[in-house]
């Protein structure tokens, strides 16, 4: 069965991405260049509704079934409501703090749900996760709102966000599965597969974009899928953030180098680490290709990480720091010889 939800999963994405790239559909929205963007033509954009839709109708037979892909109901009402928002935003670009009432919404729900970051393991530090106490709110509202938005940060690049999603959920499943959760392995597995019918059109040179309309909901769904996974102890919190962090850190790094050079952090830009490297002469392809190699490499770290021991995951850790200390450095690199 879970091949049959892969392979209908992949198919769905595939030609539903087609259809909606199709000149002159009206479920989908030109994406216009301008000075902040990496194209230089008209674009359709919304092609990753084609991921949500996919996710929604398995949500639906499976629970007729009696085994839903999703861990509840609630955690899939705050993926629809950040799904319509983020819908409407791509059509009508509404204000900031109208996405932002959602998304906190849509956090909270989650942890009314149980679905929720109440402790933070240290590896070798501490032999329990460190019990957040009454920051497990907070705590929880910041990482789903968080992560809810980076992946509209970081869907700036021809098949930058649907590789992630391909290698980071289709990480999680493996995961997932090795943890004992096949609830969870399935979600994981047929979003990496949806995620991969969606490339085929979005790889560079893309012929659609995703959108706000699924990469916010993505970002919603690693919420869901950590938060979920910590509770059944399928896996500790440091997977997925292992698995997506070419996306959180390359974020969190840009945003906060622009607040401390007081710049309007807030608003669209071109500062991300892949988006220097595309100016800098790499090009999507290329750019999106070391992408998918770093994003290979820490699916492995991420299997290595659950093999080990506490020690042993400390330094895996350690070395994750360094690894992307010296890639931010390369990305730095690159651009300055571009410039000489």
């Amino acid at each position: 069965m879970l091949f049959q939800f892969i392979g209908a999963s992949f198919l769905f994405a595939l030609i539903g991405t087609r259809w909606l790239a199709a000149p002159g559909n009206r479920w989908s929205s030109a994406d216009l260049p301008n000075h902040r963007s990496l194209h230089h033509k008209t674009t359709p954009r919304g092609g990753g509704l084609s991921i949500v839709a996919a996710l929604l109708l398995l949500q639906l037979i499976t629970s007729c079934q009696g085994e839903a892909i999703f861990p509840s109901w609630l955690a899939v009402c705050g993926f629809v409501a950040i799904t319509l928002v983020s819908y409407w935003d791509d059509r009508l670009s509404l204000p900031s703090y109208a996405r932002f009432l959602i998304h906190i919404g849509a956090a909270i729900l989650l942890f009314w749900d149980h679905l929720r970051l109440d402790a933070l393991p240290l590896p070798s530090l501490l032999e329990i996760p460190f019990a957040l106490g009454w920051l497990a709110f907070p705590a929880t509202v910041l990482f789903a709102v968080w992560f809810t938005n980076l992946f509209n940060f970081m869907d700036g690049m021809d098949g930058l966000s649907g590789g992630m999603a391909v290698f980071g959920f289709g990480g999680c499943s493996w995961m997932a599965f090795l943890g004992a959760d096949p609830q969870l392995g399935t979600l994981c597995a047929v979003t990496s597969a949806a995620a991969a019918g969606f490339l085929v059109w979005n790889f560079p040179p893309a012929r659609i974009f995703m959108g706000d309309v699924a990469a916010a909901p993505l970002g919603f769904l690693v919420a869901i899928v950590s938060f979920r996974g910590v509770s059944s102890g399928a896996f500790e919190l440091w997977v997925p953030l292992i698995l997506f962090a070419p996306f959180w850190v390359d974020a969190t790094v840009t945003l906060l180098c622009r607040a401390i050079r007081r710049e309007r952090f807030w608003e669209p830009h071109r500062s991300h680490a892949y988006q220097r490297l595309a100016q800098a002469g790499w090009g999507h392809r290329r750019t999106t290709l070391y992408e998918y190699g770093l994003m290979g490499v820490l699916v492995g770290c991420a299997r290595l990480y659950v093999s080990l021991e506490s020690t042993g995951r400390a330094v895996v850790l350690l070395g994750l720091t360094l690894l992307f200390i010296a890639l931010w450095a390369l990305a730095h690199s690159v651009e300055t010889r571009a410039k000489i």
